[in-house]
C-alpha cells in the first residue's frame, strides 16, 4: 500500500519541468533507494533509433514505449550531447546503460521508474581515464558550421557543435577512437584521435541535390528546409569559354528557365524568361540579385525596348560588369514561396548570384587564363547561289523579259552584274568577243562576302585572385580582363573587372562582410551595317576591291557604296563604367536573435557615341550628291541641307541607386523544433539622369569639331533637333518577413510576406501599397519511421507545394498625367505642349496568383536524383492601353484591363551511371514546358491594319489564344496556269492579290517553344581525366522563314543574291506538283491577275509576293538541338606540381556551339537567331587554371 501511494504521488509530479530542486530530489532518492530495485521494469525490451537526439529527447521515447517515468535534475543534465544509435528488442535496462555510456550519469530502476543520477566517482582528468577533446567544424571556406554532430564510432553519445562550429566532446583516453562528424548537406568526415586537445573540421558539400544550401538573397536556408521551387548551379559546372557574361551560359541548364540567344554580338544579352511571362505590356525579364542587392539597368531602357528583339544592340544587362570568375553560384527562384519576399517585379522570377569569399588559410593566389578562336561563317552553311547560279538566273529573267525597278537598273556597271554586262552589249559599247570573256571572268568570281566581313576572331580572358585569412578574418581579392573581338570586323567588347570582398569577425556577437567592386565596358559595334544581313543578300558576282587594291563602289540609289569603307566611316561604341559599394553586417542581440543590416550604394555611368563622317554613303543620302561631287564654288553644292561634315550623336547617363535594409533574425532549435524568422525594412531608390545630342557638321580629322552650317534646308530641317534629357527617379519602401518551421527534421513550413509602396502608384492611397505574400510546406516522407528502413539504404522522397501572390510594376506607366513639351510654335512664339499620358488615380499593381507542387527525390546514395515541378499562375490587373474619347485629349488611357494565365511543368534527372575510386560517370537531363494564355484582352486601340501586323508577328495579346500566338495568310498553292501564289480570302475564295484585311488569316502557331532544357554528361578518370558534352535544345514553336521576295513589286535586284530554291522554281504547267517554289514576278503579267480588294482601297493593296512571305507555307518549326558544348581538362598530379612550388594545375580544352540540328528548310540558318547581325558561331578554346 505504501509502495501504490508514493508511486502514484510521482506519477503526478511534472517530469517535464525545466528545474526539480535538489533539496525534493535528494529526499525522493532517500527513500527510493531503501527500496527493491528488481521487478518487471527491467525485464522490459525496446526497440528506437536516436538520430542526433538529446537526453531529454531520448528519455521521453523510452517513457512513451514503455510507460516508466523518468525522473532528472534539468539543471545537471547536459544538453550539448546528441546521441545517435540504434537498439533492436534490448531489456530497458541495457538500453538506458548504453545510453549513458561513458557520460557521468548513474541510474537506479524503480517500479514504473527510472532515476537518473550524476555518478558518485566521475573520473578526473588528473587521472586520465578520460579526455575532453575541442575543435571547431567549418565549411570549405572556413565559415563556422553550428549542428554539427560529432559522436565515437560505436557508441552512443556524442555533441553537437554551438553557433560558432565549437564543440567539446568527453572522450575515453584511449588512443585510435575514430571520431564521426556529420552535416546534413555535407559529405560526412571522420577523424582517428592520437591524443591531441584539439581536432578541427574542413567539411565539404556533398554532391546530392538533396543536400545542397538554398541562397534567397536575404537568408540562406538548408535544402531540406525549404519547400520552394528553386534550383542552384555552380558557375564551375556551368562554365563555358568565351561567354563575357554569366547569362550566356545559362541556357539548358536550369528547368524552368528558357534562355534565348538573340545574337552572335560579343556584347549581346540573352533574353531570358522564368516559367513564361506574367505580363504583357510590362517587363518580362527577372529581376537579377548580387550578395542580395537588387541590381537595376545601367541606362532607363523600357520595358518595350527590353522585351523588344533589339534589346541586346543596347548596352546589356544589370550583369554585364560582373566577371563570371568572380561567381560562386546562381540560385533561380520560381515559385511564389521563393519570390515573394522580393515583392514587385518579382512576379517574373528571381535570379541571385551569390559572388566568391576568402577562405581560412595562407594566402592562395589563383590565375585562369584562356584563348578562344570563333570560326568565322561559310557559305557552306547556307542555301546561296555561287556567281555562275545567279548569272543564270539573270540570263533567264532577261529571256523572259521580265521588269526590273527603275532604282535597280539605272545606275548598272558591267563590273558588278551580268544585267550591268548585257547593258554594255546592247548598247554597243562592248564586243561579243569581251562579253564572252567578262561574263565568264564573273562566273568563276564567287566573292566570299564572309571572308571579306567576318574573321577567325580571337577573344582573351585573364583573371587572377588572391584569397586567404583567419578566423578573424577573411579577403578574396580579383581583377580580370576580357577582350572579345566579334565575329565580324570591327565588333570588339572589352572589359576590365576589380573585386575586393572581406569578412571580418571582430567578436562572438558582431559580425559584417564589405565588398567593392568596379568595371570598365567598351563595346564596338555598327551604326548603319548589318554584316551578316550584307554577306547573305549580296551577289557573289559584286567584288570588294580594284585590281590595285583600293575599295570597289557599286552604284546604290544613285550614290557610290562600298560595304568596307562604310563599315570605316560609320559606327557604334559604348563606354561604361560600374561602381557598386555593399556593407553586410550581424550582430548578435541575444539567444539566438541577431540583427542583420544590409547597405548598398551604385554608381554607374555610360557614354554612347554614334557616328557618320562625310565620306560615309549614310550621310551622301543626306547631301544628296557623292562626297567631293560639287566644288564649294557652285550653286549646287550649297543646295544640300548638310553640305559638310558628317553626324555625331552622343549620349551620357548616370545612375545612382541605394539600398538600405534593417532586420532582425531568430534561429532557434527547440528539441525537434527548428525555428528560423526574419523580419525587416527596405529603402530601395534609383535615380537616372542623361543628355543625348546630335550634332551637324562633325569634322573628325579637325580635332572633332562641328562647323556650323546655315544653309536654308539644314535651318528648316535638321537645325529645329534639340539635345533630349533624361530625369527618371525610382523609389520603393517595404516591409517583409520570412519564417521557417521544421519539426521533426519531417515536416516544413514557410511563410513569406512583403508590402511595396511605390511611387508609381501614389495617387490612390489604397493602391499604394501591395502586399505579396506566400505559405509553403513540405512532408520528407522518408524520415518517417516508418520509412527508416528505405531511408537507410541511401533513399529520399519528399513532397512540397506552395501558394502565394506577387506583383509587377509596370515601369512605364504613372497614375499622373504626362504632358509632351514641344518646339515654340512659329507664329504665336509660344511653347506647344502634348498630352503624353492621360492621368488615372486607380492605376494599380499587376497582380499574379499561383500555385506550385512537387516531388524532389534522391536513391540510392544519389545515384538517381531529381524533381518534377507542376505550376499553375492568374495573373489579373494587367497593364493595357484602353481606347477612350478622343476629346480627353488623347485616345488611349492605360488601365488594369488584361488577365493571363500560366501553366506548365518543369523537372530534372540526374544519373551516376560508374561511381568508383577510377571511374565517374553522370548524365544530367533537364526540361520545362510553359503555356502562356490570355483570358481577357483589349485591342480596340488599334487599327485594323496594326492588328493585322501584330498577328503577322505574333505580338497581339488575343483572349481566348496562346501569347505569341502567329498568324499568317491562307496559302492556296501554285496556279497551274501561270505559276503565281494563291491565297484564300476571308469568302473562302482564291486570289492572287489583294488587300490584306480581307484575305484569311489562319493560325500558324506560337513563336514560343513548347519544351525547353538541356542534357549532358561527363566522363572523368581517376579525378584527373574528364571529359564533357552539353546539349540545349527547344521543341515547338515557329518562325518564318527568309523572304523569298525581296522586292514586293519588282523582280530581283541585279546585285542581290538569294535562295538556291530559285533553282526549283514553277517553269511550265504541272511544275505546281512538286514545287511550292513561284515563278519569277512580271509586274506586266501580275497586274492584270485577280484582285481582292475593296471599292475605296480603305486598307492599302499588296501583290502576292507580300502575302507569299507571310504565307503559312513560309512557316517552319524552330525547334533544334545545339551541340552546345565539347570540353576535354586534365588535373596534373601535386607531386609533379610541387617541386615547381604550384599547390594545382588544370588544363582545358573547349569547343562551343559546334552544330546545330533543326529542319532542313532553315538550310543551315540558326532557327534561334535567322535574322541577326552576328549568327551564333563555334568557337574552340584553350585555358588553364593554376593555383600557388
Amino acid at each position: 500500500m505504501k509502495k501504490k501511494r508514493i508511486s502514484e504521488f510521482l506519477q503526478r509530479l511534472s517530469v517535464g519541468r525545466k528545474v526539480l530542486y535538489p533539496m525534493r530530489l535528494t529526499v525522493i532518492l532517500t527513500i527510493f533507494l531503501s527500496m527493491n530495485v528488481f521487478g518487471d521494469v527491467v525485464s522490459q525490451t525496446v526497440s528506437l533509433k536516436l538520430e542526433n537526439a538529446t537526453l531529454r529527447e531520448a528519455f521521453k521515447i523510452l517513457k512513451k514505449q514503455t510507460g516508466v517515468y523518468f525522473i532528472f535534475n534539468e539543471e545537471e543534465l547536459a544538453t550539448d550531447v546528441r546521441l545517435n544509435m540504434k537498439v533492436d528488442n534490448l531489456s530497458l535496462e541495457n538500453t538506458v546503460r548504453q545510453i549513458l555510456q561513458g557520460l557521468p550519469y548513474d541510474f537506479e530502476c524503480l517500479e514504473n521508474m527510472v532515476v537518473i543520477k550524476p555518478a558518485k566517482d566521475i573520473p578526473q582528468r588528473n587521472e586520465e581515464k578520460v579526455k575532453i577533446l575541442k575543435g571547431r567544424v567549418t565549411d570549405a571556406e572556413g565559415n563556422p558550421l553550428p549542428g554539427v554532430s560529432v559522436i565515437m564510432e560505436g557508441a552512443a553519445r556524442g555533441c553537437a557543435t554551438n553557433i560558432e562550429g565549437e564543440y567539446m566532446l568527453v572522450i575515453e583516453n584511449r588512443p585510435g577512437i575514430k571520431l564521426i562528424y556529420s552535416f546534413v548537406g555535407m559529405t560526412q568526415e571522420s577523424r582517428t584521435w592520437k591524443g591531441e586537445e584539439r581536432i578541427d573540421v574542413k567539411m565539404h558539400e556533398t554532391n546530392v541535390n538533396m543536400d545542397e544550401v538554398v541562397v534567397t538573397g536575404y537568408q540562406v536556408l538548408s535544402r531540406r528546409e525549404s519547400a520552394s521551387a528553386v534550383s542552384t548551379v555552380k558557375t564551375e559546372d556551368i562554365y563555358m569559354a568565351g561567354a563575357p557574361s554569366i547569362d550566356q551560359m545559362l541556357q539548358g541548364q536550369i528547368p524552368g528557365l528558357m534562355v534565348m540567344n538573340t545574337s552572335g554580338e560579343p556584347s549581346a544579352t540573352p533574353k531570358i524568361r522564368i516559367r513564361g511571362t506574367s505580363t504583357i505590356n510590362g517587363n518580362k525579364a527577372p529581376v537579377w540579385v548580387v550578395d542580395g542587392v537588387i541590381l537595376e539597368q545601367n541606362v532607363p531602357i523600357t520595358a518595350s525596348e527590353l522585351n523588344s528583339e533589339d534589346a541586346e544592340y543596347l548596352v546589356g544587362n544589370a550583369i554585364s560588369g560582373i566577371s563570371p570568375q568572380d561567381i560562386e553560384s546562381i540560385t533561380v527562384l520560381k515559385d511564389a514561396s521563393a519570390t515573394a519576399i522580393y515583392g514587385v517585379k518579382a512576379a517574373n522570377g528571381v535570379i541571385v548570384l551569390t559572388t566568391k569569399k576568402g577562405t581560412v588559410g595562407r594566402p592562395k593566389v589563383s590565375y585562369h587564363g584562356e584563348v578562344l578562336v570563333n570560326q568565322r561563317p561559310s557559305y557552306r552553311n547556307f542555301d546561296r547561289m555561287n556567281s555562275a547560279e545567279r548569272m543564270q538566273l539573270s540570263k533567264d529573267i532577261f529571256e523572259e523579259g521580265l521588269a526590273y525597278s527603275s532604282s535597280a537598273v539605272s545606275n548598272l556597271t558591267p563590273d558588278d552584274s551580268y544585267e550591268g554586262l548585257l547593258n554594255e552589249l546592247i548598247n554597243r559599247r562592248m564586243s561579243k568577243e569581251e562579253f564572252g570573256v567578262r561574263a565568264m571572268e564573273m562566273a568563276e568570281r564567287n566573292t566570299d562576302w564572309f571572308d571579306v566581313l567576318f574573321r577567325n576572331a580571337v577573344t582573351h580572358s585573364h583573371n587572377v585572385s588572391v584569397q586567404g585569412g583567419d578566423e578573424k578574418a577573411k579577403y578574396y581579392v580579383s581583377v580580370g580582363h576580357n577582350n572579345n573581338q566579334g565575329g565580324a570586323k570591327g565588333s570588339l567588347s572589352e572589359r576590365f573587372t576589380s573585386l575586393a570582398k572581406v569578412d571580418v569577425r571582430l567578436n562572438d556577437w558582431v559580425r559584417f562582410m564589405t565588398k567593392i567592386d568596379f568595371s570598365t565596358t567598351k563595346n564596338e559595334g555598327y551604326s548603319t551595317v548589318s554584316p551578316f544581313s550584307y554577306a547573305y543578300n549580296t551577289s557573289r558576282t559584286v567584288k570588294p576591291y580594284e585590281e590595285d587594291g583600293s575599295y570597289h563602289y557599286i552604284n546604290k540609289s544613285q550614290y557610290k557604296y562600298n560595304v568596307l569603307k562604310e563599315l570605316d566611316e560609320t559606327g557604334k561604341e559604348n563606354k561604361s563604367n560600374d561602381f557598386n559599394a555593399l556593407l553586410d553586417m550581424n550582430v548578435k542581440l541575444w539567444d539566438g536573435l541577431s540583427y542583420q543590416g544590409t547597405f548598398s550604394y551604385h554608381n554607374s555611368t555610360s557614354n554612347s557615341r554614334d557616328w557618320k563622317t562625310e565620306e560615309s554613303y549614310f550621310i551622301a543620302g543626306i547631301r544628296g550628291y557623292n562626297y567631293r561631287q560639287y566644288d564649294e564654288n557652285t550653286d549646287d553644292y550649297w543646295k544640300s541641307q548638310l553640305p559638310y561634315g558628317g553626324i555625331l550623336t552622343q549620349g551620357h547617363t548616370q545612375k545612382t541607386g541605394y539600398t538600405v535594409r534593417n532586420g532582425l533574425s531568430y534561429i532557434k532549435l527547440f528539441g525537434v523544433h527548428d525555428v528560423n524568422v526574419i523580419v525587416g525594412s527596405e529603402l530601395r531608390g534609383t535615380k537616372y539622369t542623361g543628355v543625348n545630342v546630335t550634332g551637324y557638321g562633325w569634322t573628325p580629322t579637325f580635332g572633332e569639331r562641328f562647323m556650323p552650317v546655315y544653309t536654308d534646308r539644314f535651318l528648316s530641317g535638321y537645325a529645329r533637333n534639340t539635345p533630349t534629357n533624361t530625369n527618371n527617379i525610382s523609389r520603393v519602401a517595404s516591409f517583409y518577413g520570412s519564417a521557417t518551421y521544421t519539426y521533426d527534421n519531417r515536416y516544413v513550413a514557410n511563410f513569406n510576406i512583403r508590402s511595396d509602396g511605390a511611387n508609381k502608384f501614389g495617387s490612390n492611397p489604397k493602391y499604394r501599397w501591395l502586399p505579396t505574400w506566400s505559405v509553403a510546406a513540405k512532408w520528407m516522407l522518408t524520415q518517417e519511421h516508418f520509412l527508416e528502413h528505405f531511408a537507410d539504404k541511401g533513399h529520399f522522397v519528399a513532397f512540397r507545394g506552395s501558394y502565394g501572390i506577387q506583383g509587377n510594376i509596370h515601369d512605364d506607366a504613372t497614375p499622373n498625367l504626362i504632358l509632351s513639351v514641344g518646339n515654340r510654335h512659329d507664329v504665336s512664339n509660344l511653347e506647344q505642349s502634348t498630352i503624353y499620358r492621360l492621368p488615372n488615380p486607380d492605376l494599380r499593381w499587376e497582380k499574379t496568383a499561383s500555385w506550385n507542387a512537387a516531388v524532389d527525390f534522391s536513391f540510392w546514395n544519389g545515384r538517381l536524383s531529381g524533381s518534377f515541378d507542376v505550376y499553375k499562375k492568374y495573373t489579373k490587373d494587367l497593364i493595357m492601353d484602353k481606347a477612350v474619347a478622343s476629346s480627353n485629349g488623347r485616345s488611349v488611357l492605360y488601365m488594369n484591363s488584361g488577365k493571363m494565365n500560366n501553366q506548365g511543368f518543369e523537372g530534372n534527372l540526374s544519373v551516376q551511371i560508374i561511381r568508383n575510386k577510377t571511374w565517374n560517370w553522370n548524365f544530367n537531363v533537364n526540361f520545362g514546358r510553359n503555356t502562356s494564355e490570355v483570358t481577357l484582352a483589349n485591342d480596340d486601340i488599334y487599327s485594323e491594319q496594326e492588328v493585322l501586323d501584330k498577328m503577322l508577328a505574333g505580338n497581339l495579346a488575343v483572349a481566348g489564344e496562346k501569347l505569341g500566338t502567329m498568324y499568317s495568310f491562307r496559302y492556296g498553292g501554285l496556279s497551274a496556269e501561270n505559276g503565281y501564289p494563291l491565297f484564300y480570302g476571308k469568302e473562302g475564295e482564291l486570289w492572287y492579290h489583294g488587300e490584306p484585311t480581307l484575305m484569311e488569316l489562319v493560325k500558324s502557331g506560337s513563336i514560343f517553344p513548347d519544351l525547353s532544357g538541356g542534357f549532358d554528361t561527363q566522363l572523368t578518370f581517376k579525378r584527373r581525366l574528364s571529359l564533357s558534352l552539353g546539349f540545349s535544345y527547344n521543341l515547338g514553336g515557329v518562325s518564318r522563314l527568309p523572304q523569298i521576295y525581296a522586292d514586293k513589286k519588282r523582280i530581283l535586284s541585279p546585285l542581290e543574291n538569294v535562295s538556291d530554291n530559285w533553282n526549283n522554281r514553277w517553269r511550265k504547267p504541272g511544275d505546281e506538283q512538286h514545287t511550292d517554289v513561284p515563278t519569277l514576278f512580271n509586274y506586266n503579267v501580275a497586274s492584270g491577275l485577280k484582285t481582292n480588294r475593296s471599292e475605296n482601297f480603305r486598307n492599302g493593296y499588296e501583290y502576292g509576293t507580300y502575302l507569299y512571305d507571310l504565307s503559312d507555307l513560309r512557316v517552319e518549326k524552330s525547334s533544334f538541338l545545339r551541340l552546345r558544348m565539347v570540353g576535354l581538362s586534365y588535373l596534373i598530379p601535386e607531386k609533379i606540381l610541387g617541386k615547381v612550388g604550384i599547390s594545382s594545375m588544370q588544363l582545358r580544352f573547349q569547343a562551343s556551339n559546334l552544330h546545330v540540328w533543326a529542319k532542313k528548310a532553315w538550310k543551315g540558318l540558326d532557327p534561334e537567331t535567322p535574322s541577326a547581325n552576328i549568327p551564333i558561331l563555334p568557337s574552340y578554346s584553350l585555358g588553364i587554371n593554376v593555383t600557388f
